[in-house]
């Protein structure tokens, strides 16, 4: 039997949730690279959870905290909502605990003194893992306060 990657990439079988998300975030990551932002870290996990990207502005004068959310747009039904709808009240509430607690456990992240922001990027995903892949990106600044 091929290893399930493979079957994906040769179309054979469906990407699961996971492998969708993963590839959302590197979409996400290419993105905000190609904008200037420097990535600094990826799938940050904390005692209250994970957070995606950590990355800082090109002017390194502002922290940014982003929030990618995917979905495979083949599978999902034409009238169903993005995924960055996912990112209701208690997701964003549990963003800004994330985002003290990195703080916290990293306040080297705030040095020179900087603003912090948090981002939501909603990525649709067509035709995951196959050679004609193609994404759909959203960018949504300063999506939660803090």
């Amino acid at each position: 039997m091929l290893p399930r990657r493979l079957r994906v990439l040769l179309g054979l079988t469906a990407p699961d949730t996971a492998f969708v998300g993963r590839r959302g975030e590197a979409a996400a990551a290419r993105y905000l690279r190609r904008r200037g932002y420097r990535i600094l870290d990826r799938n940050v996990v904390l005692p209250s959870g994970e957070l995606d990207l950590v990355c800082e502005s090109d002017d390194e004068r502002q922290l940014i905290l982003v929030e990618v959310k995917s979905r495979s747009a083949d599978t999902s039904h034409p009238n169903a909502p993005p995924p960055e709808a996912a990112v209701d009240e208690d997701k964003k509430d549990k963003l800004a605990t994330l985002a003290l607690e990195l703080l916290r456990k990293h306040p080297h992240l705030r040095q020179p003194p900087r603003p912090v922001r948090i981002d939501v990027i909603g990525i649709d995903v067509f035709h995951p893992g196959a050679w004609s892949e193609r994404t759909r990106l959203r960018h949504y600044e300063s999506a939660v306060q803090l």
